[in-house]
Protein backbone atom coordinates (compact mmCIF):
# COMPACT_ATOMS: atom_id res chain seq x y z
CA UNK A 1 0.00 0.00 0.00
CA UNK A 2 2.84 2.56 0.73
CA UNK A 3 4.73 1.32 -2.24
CA UNK A 4 1.41 2.59 -4.21
CA UNK A 5 1.60 5.74 -2.49
CA UNK A 6 5.10 6.59 -3.53
CA UNK A 7 4.83 5.54 -7.09
CA UNK A 8 1.56 7.78 -7.56
CA UNK A 9 3.25 10.72 -5.60
CA UNK A 10 6.10 10.26 -8.05
CA UNK A 11 4.21 9.66 -10.64
CA UNK A 12 1.97 12.97 -10.31
CA UNK A 13 5.34 15.36 -9.57
CA UNK A 14 6.66 13.52 -12.93
CA UNK A 15 3.76 14.54 -15.30
CA UNK A 16 3.78 18.03 -13.52
CA UNK A 17 7.35 18.83 -14.01
CA UNK A 18 7.63 17.31 -17.51
CA UNK A 19 4.08 18.87 -18.45
CA UNK A 20 5.21 22.34 -17.00
CA UNK A 21 8.52 21.93 -19.34
CA UNK A 22 6.75 21.20 -22.68
CA UNK A 23 4.02 23.79 -22.06
CA UNK A 24 6.59 26.21 -22.07
CA UNK A 25 9.57 25.19 -24.08
CA UNK A 26 11.65 24.73 -21.76
CA UNK A 27 14.79 21.86 -21.48
CA UNK A 28 16.59 20.96 -18.78
CA UNK A 29 19.56 23.31 -17.24
CA UNK A 30 22.77 22.71 -18.66
CA UNK A 31 25.83 23.30 -16.21
CA UNK A 32 29.06 24.78 -17.81
CA UNK A 33 31.82 25.84 -15.81
CA UNK A 34 30.15 27.90 -12.58
CA UNK A 35 27.10 28.25 -14.83
CA UNK A 36 24.21 26.92 -16.05
CA UNK A 37 22.00 27.71 -19.00
CA UNK A 38 19.05 27.19 -20.76
CA UNK A 39 17.95 27.02 -24.81
CA UNK A 40 14.20 27.70 -24.47
CA UNK A 41 13.02 26.89 -28.33
CA UNK A 42 9.53 29.11 -27.47
CA UNK A 43 10.18 32.05 -29.62
CA UNK A 44 9.28 35.19 -27.77
CA UNK A 45 10.65 38.99 -27.86
CA UNK A 46 13.47 40.23 -26.00
CA UNK A 47 11.59 41.27 -23.14
CA UNK A 48 9.50 38.66 -22.78
CA UNK A 49 12.43 36.10 -22.92
CA UNK A 50 14.08 38.47 -19.89
CA UNK A 51 11.34 38.19 -17.94
CA UNK A 52 10.67 34.47 -18.41
CA UNK A 53 14.76 34.06 -17.42
CA UNK A 54 13.63 36.06 -14.18
CA UNK A 55 10.97 33.81 -13.25
CA UNK A 56 13.12 30.93 -13.11
CA UNK A 57 15.62 32.35 -11.45
CA UNK A 58 18.06 33.46 -14.04
CA UNK A 59 18.48 36.30 -16.77
CA UNK A 60 19.18 36.38 -20.71
CA UNK A 61 22.57 34.99 -20.83
CA UNK A 62 26.04 37.11 -20.90
CA UNK A 63 29.22 36.41 -22.64
CA UNK A 64 32.52 36.92 -21.28
CA UNK A 65 35.13 35.14 -22.79
CA UNK A 66 35.80 33.05 -25.90
CA UNK A 67 35.29 29.59 -24.12
CA UNK A 68 32.04 30.64 -23.31
CA UNK A 69 30.92 31.82 -26.25
CA UNK A 70 31.86 28.13 -28.31
CA UNK A 71 29.20 26.54 -25.54
CA UNK A 72 26.92 29.03 -26.19
CA UNK A 73 27.29 28.11 -29.75
CA UNK A 74 27.10 24.36 -29.31
CA UNK A 75 23.70 24.81 -27.73
CA UNK A 76 22.53 26.66 -30.78
CA UNK A 77 22.68 23.57 -33.24
CA UNK A 78 24.64 23.68 -36.60
CA UNK A 79 21.62 25.32 -38.84
CA UNK A 80 21.36 28.81 -39.07
CA UNK A 81 19.75 29.50 -35.56
CA UNK A 82 19.26 32.78 -33.60
CA UNK A 83 18.79 33.21 -30.17
CA UNK A 84 18.32 36.64 -28.12
CA UNK A 85 21.15 37.40 -25.52
CA UNK A 86 21.43 39.39 -22.46
CA UNK A 87 22.96 42.48 -23.84
CA UNK A 88 21.63 46.11 -24.90
CA UNK A 89 22.04 49.20 -25.82
CA UNK A 90 18.67 50.69 -24.95
CA UNK A 91 19.48 52.71 -22.35
CA UNK A 92 22.02 54.51 -24.01
CA UNK A 93 22.51 54.40 -27.83
CA UNK A 94 25.81 52.10 -28.87
CA UNK A 95 26.69 51.79 -25.25
CA UNK A 96 25.97 47.69 -24.77
CA UNK A 97 25.66 46.65 -21.40
CA UNK A 98 24.51 43.07 -20.28
CA UNK A 99 21.68 43.51 -18.68
CA UNK A 100 22.22 41.10 -15.81
CA UNK A 101 24.67 43.58 -13.90
CA UNK A 102 24.26 47.07 -16.66
CA UNK A 103 27.98 46.40 -17.11
CA UNK A 104 29.82 47.35 -20.47
CA UNK A 105 30.53 43.99 -22.44
CA UNK A 106 34.41 43.26 -22.41
CA UNK A 107 34.01 40.87 -24.75
CA UNK A 108 32.44 41.04 -28.23
CA UNK A 109 32.16 38.98 -31.20
CA UNK A 110 30.11 41.04 -33.90
CA UNK A 111 29.20 40.34 -37.12
CA UNK A 112 31.78 43.17 -39.28
CA UNK A 113 29.50 46.29 -39.82
CA UNK A 114 27.79 45.04 -36.31
CA UNK A 115 26.17 46.81 -34.26
CA UNK A 116 25.19 48.86 -37.16
CA UNK A 117 23.59 51.50 -34.30
CA UNK A 118 19.86 51.47 -35.34
CA UNK A 119 17.67 53.47 -33.24
CA UNK A 120 15.48 50.51 -33.29
CA UNK A 121 18.52 47.67 -33.04
CA UNK A 122 18.64 48.06 -29.22
CA UNK A 123 18.91 44.36 -28.61
CA UNK A 124 21.57 41.62 -29.26
CA UNK A 125 21.23 38.23 -31.22
CA UNK A 126 23.70 35.25 -31.38
CA UNK A 127 23.37 34.41 -35.55
CA UNK A 128 24.84 31.02 -35.99
CA UNK A 129 25.14 30.35 -39.57
CA UNK A 130 29.17 29.02 -40.28
CA UNK A 131 30.45 30.70 -37.24
CA UNK A 132 28.56 32.28 -34.63
CA UNK A 133 28.41 36.21 -34.50
CA UNK A 134 26.55 38.64 -32.53
CA UNK A 135 24.07 41.40 -34.73
CA UNK A 136 22.18 44.11 -33.11
CA UNK A 137 18.35 44.28 -33.91
CA UNK A 138 14.95 45.52 -33.42
CA UNK A 139 13.93 43.82 -29.52
CA UNK A 140 10.40 42.95 -30.60
CA UNK A 141 11.14 40.34 -33.19
CA UNK A 142 10.42 36.38 -31.18
CA UNK A 143 13.47 34.01 -31.35
CA UNK A 144 14.54 31.63 -29.42
CA UNK A 145 16.69 32.42 -26.45
CA UNK A 146 19.17 31.55 -23.47
CA UNK A 147 18.98 31.63 -20.06
CA UNK A 148 21.68 31.89 -17.18
CA UNK A 149 21.91 31.51 -13.53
Amino acid sequence: MANSFWMKTVSLISIFVLGNSITTGHCLWVKFKNKQYMLVDEPMTWMDAQSLCNSIDGFLATVSNEEEMRFIKSMTGVSTNIVWLGATDMFTEGRWVWIEDLKPMSYTTWYPGQPNNGKKGNCLIGYHYNEFYWHDTGCYSKNRFICQR
